[in-house]
């Protein structure tokens, strides 16, 4: 986050940063699909009863999560073509911690007039911010309203578009 907020924090910090948000190195594939496996799957249900196929090479891959595109088992609607977001284990309390750590560092210099801000309340807003990333599920009803929004075009025809599903 702080790689992005240029308006708050030194170039040369924003610049250093930014190879850690996008292009990351993917999971390894065996290791998406066991995080799918724990936390999606219905403890009767193997992997291959919800996807007929699902590519071991991700469409993109970030700091929190990537995304692999995979094909629904005719038990779950399919074969429909869909996008599998995928969050990294263990990356939520990381960078809780870290947030954390900087809030630490950031408090004791809030009454010092040398400081451009207060950067214990911008950490605090980033951490909010943050926590809002590893909220797939708002994020779903988020897109969901979108889709609903979008779904008729304005002459009443339905489009053909993706359909988010939780």
């Amino acid at each position: 986050i702080i790689s992005s907020r240029q308006d708050l924090f030194p170039e040369q910090y924003t610049e250093a940063l930014s190879g850690f948000t996008d292009d990351l190195d993917p999971m390894p594939s065996a290791l998406a699909k066991a995080v799918i496996e724990r936390e999606l799957l219905n403890a009767d249900e193997s992997f291959d009863d919800v996807f007929t196929s699902f590519d071991d090479v991700p469409l993109g891959s970030a700091s929190v999560a990537q995304v692999h595109r995979a094909v629904l088992a005719p038990k779950y609607g399919g074969p429909r073509e869909v996008a599998v977001k995928i969050q990294r284990p263990g990356i939520e309390s990381k960078l809780m911690g870290d947030i954390g750590n900087l809030k630490g560092l950031a408090k004791p210099l809030r009454e010092l007039d040398a400081m451009p801000l207060d950067y214990y309340t911008v950490f605090a807003e980033l951490e909010a911010q943050l926590q809002d990333e590893f909220d797939f599920v708002a994020e779903s009803v988020a897109m969901e309203r979108i889709y609903n929004g979008l779904r008729f075009g304005l002459d009443g025809a339905e489009r053909d578009l993706p359909l988010v599903i939780p």
